[in-house]
């Protein structure tokens, strides 16, 4: 290292002119020309890295820049290395001294699904083999390894659990997974306020051809009736996750139709607010690695034609689906809406697929969730518990979750405790307290409305003296200060040395607390930003209805109810496309219909006559069965 500083030091002394905002310049000068950042690199490597010590890039990348540059960095990080192949990862391996690899085993591998759709050879999804599964080589297990986080079990480097839970805000939306998929590990935080994280709705759609529009409309009605804006004025970021790519492809068609139509102003302008906060709509495949603070969910799948439920759930269905399960189910931070049409007789015998399944895989365990979504939604406790009992195996085994065990304190912990109970009595003091996972040594409750709780941290110099506590405490303070805590440390060395000192700056702290005139963010009214009050499709409709008859019942009195009869020249407005045209409804056969002087003949029997005749000027029409909508002008 000492080398390696001296040289760029002399480097920078040789060249006192040749600095990064010389070499990156946004126009040429006389002097230099304009580089990239990737000349600069090929230009002098330390130059570079001294300027810029972390580099973030993709494995190719890293190859491409950093050619024959093995063992160059101190530390290469790959982040989500379950969906990481070891041929395009193994070059990016070789550049760094230490190798860590950071990824969930129960997430999605490697897979070569968008291949298949974008390249056109996969027509139907449901229809997908499983030829993507890894065959094993027994002679070489290394070379059967799917991703490069099995490539890194199998060479059994170092493990780490990652087990606390921050994304999801009530501990219900990840319970499932928690119970299914990581034998109750995690350790989620708690709720800071009383609602229900999940909203089931039955929506009773037919899946014809890839798609259910039922449950389309049901999403948009959700985005129309159920996102209301949090308190600070902001709406609460949103995306849709669906379980295939046709749903999803379905939902953004119906989305652009609407911004056609002048009757959806409000909803458009309110999409493009949640699209400035990061809405998002996705499919199960390409979901992983994304957060919101509402996800709505259209499991897609229902009755035929027929009438008949066909349980083919695409990739769910294979070897490993309970992966991509697990991924779309805990992308929401705050709630979920579950819009699906699987019958509940179906569904509801999670127990008996479970025991075939052998596992919680499959369709089984989606069975399984959908049972759970009902049960959180209905705020039924015992059949919520039931689904997680089943999921564990046995109800007399479910996982508790792992107890921090008590760290012996330095004696004066012991102090600091009679001393505050001294002066404020014992019923605002805990000791040894649990929280989302965290050891906290002493809780001040001052018991005033919106003031925080004050964790008290009796820190001992050989318990929190490394490099790595100091970075774990702060990031536990972080963590719980998101949770209505405020920090006082008080260190041993400190307390020896003048107890005193250190007992009227606690004290005075306390006071400060206390009486401050800032209060703790209140989450209290956030659950009016996601309200858990489905409205129907017949619902929606006869709201429409009935605006539109409040439309035309104000638009009567001002032009003394003109009723379009036959024979009249009408002049129309198409909303979707803000065409206009006149009209003549006339008793011919479509043959015999002419255009003359701008008017266009239509047969009293056609679809647009027979939506027009009886209406007056200003009402807003529409037409047969389509979803076509036109305006009423005047007459010519």
């Amino acid at each position: 290292q000492a080398e390696q500083l001296e040289a760029k030091q002399r480097f920078k002394k040789e060249n006192e002119d040749l600095t990064l905002e010389n070499l990156y310049n946004k126009r040429s000068s006389k002097r230099f020309k304009r580089l990239s950042l990737r000349q600069i690199v090929r230009y002098d490597v330390d130059l570079f890295t001294s300027y810029f010590p972390i580099v973030l890039t993709t494995p190719d990348v890293c190859c491409n820049l950093f050619k024959n540059k093995n063992d160059y960095f101190d530390i290469v990080l790959f982040d989500e290395a379950s969906q990481l192949r070891i041929e395009d990862t193994l070059p990016a391996m070789l550049k760094g001294k230490q190798k860590v690899v950071a990824g969930d085993e129960h997430q999605m591998p490697p897979s070569s699904y968008f291949s298949k759709i974008f390249d056109g050879s996969l027509e139907d999804e449901d229809e997908i083999e499983e030829d993507d599964v890894i065959k094993i080589d027994k002679n070489n297990l290394l070379l059967s390894c799917e991703s490069l986080l099995d490539f890194g079990i199998e060479l059994n480097f170092e493990k780490r659990y990652l087990d606390f839970h921050y994304r999801s805000r009530h501990p219900y939306l990840i319970d499932f997974s928690n119970h299914a998929f990581y034998k109750n590990r995690l350790k989620p935080l708690p709720n800071n306020f009383d609602y229900v994280p999940i909203t089931y709705v039955q929506v009773e759609g037919s899946y014809l051809e890839h798609v259910n529009e039922k449950e389309a409309e049901q999403v948009l009605s959700i985005l129309e009736h159920n996102i209301q804006r949090l308190p600070n004025g902001t709406y609460p970021s949103v995306g849709i996750a669906t379980f295939n790519i046709a749903q999803r492809n379905l939902i953004k068609a119906k989305l652009l139709e609407r911004k056609k139509f002048e009757k959806f102003k409000v909803f458009n302008e309110k999409m493009e607010e949640l699209e400035e906060s990061g809405f998002f709509i996705k499919n199960l495949e390409n979901i992983q690695g994304d957060e919101r603070d509402v996800i709505i969910l259209s499991t897609t799948y229902g009755l035929n034609a027929e009438g008949k439920f066909m349980q083919r759930f695409g990739p769910i269905n294979h070897q490993k689906g309970y992966k991509l399960l697990n991924v779309i189910i805990t992308r929401a931070k705050y709630k979920v809406y579950c819009c699906t049409s699987i019958p509940e007789t179906v569904f509801l015998a999670y127990k008996d697929r479970l025991m075939e399944e052998g596992s919680n895989n499959r369709r089984a365990v989606f069975y399984a969730y959908l049972a759970y979504c009902k049960a959180v939604s209905e705020e039924e406790e015992g059949q919520r518990q039931a689904v997680l009992d089943a999921l564990s195996g046995d109800a007399q085994n479910v996982a508790v979750a792992e107890s921090v065990s008590s760290v012996q304190r330095a004696s004066f912990g012991d102090e600091v405790y009679y001393m505050l109970a001294q002066k404020y009595g014992t019923e605002k003091l805990a000791t040894n307290v649990q929280f989302a996972g965290f050891h906290i040594d002493m809780v001040f409750d001052p018991q005033v409305k919106n003031r925080p709780k004050i964790a008290i941290e009796c820190d001992g110099s050989l318990e929190h003296g490394s490099g790595e506590a100091y970075l774990y405490d702060m990031h536990r303070q972080a963590i719980l200060e998101q949770h209505g805590f405020i920090f006082h440390r008080i260190w041993s060395a400190n307390w020896w040395r003048d107890h005193q000192r250190e007992a009227e700056k606690l004290v005075e702290f306390l006071e400060k607390s206390t009486k401050s005139t800032n209060t703790v963010h209140s989450s209290d009214d956030l659950s009016v930003a996601f309200t858990s009050t489905i409205i129907t499709e017949e619902e929606r409709l006869a709201r429409e209805l009935a605006l539109l008859e409040e439309q035309n019942a104000t638009t009567n009195q001002k032009v003394d109810d003109i009723i379009i009869h036959a024979g009249e020249a009408v002049r129309i407005k198409y909303l979707n496309n803000n065409s206009e045209f006149v009209v003549v409804m006339v008793d011919k056969k479509a043959l015999d219909l002419k255009t003359e002087n701008g008017r266009q003949e239509i047969a009293l029997d056609s679809p647009l006559a027979t939506s027009l005749l009886g209406h007056t000027i200003g009402d807003i029409v529409r037409v047969g069965e389509l979803d076509t909508y036109v305006e009423v002008l005047g007459i010519d």
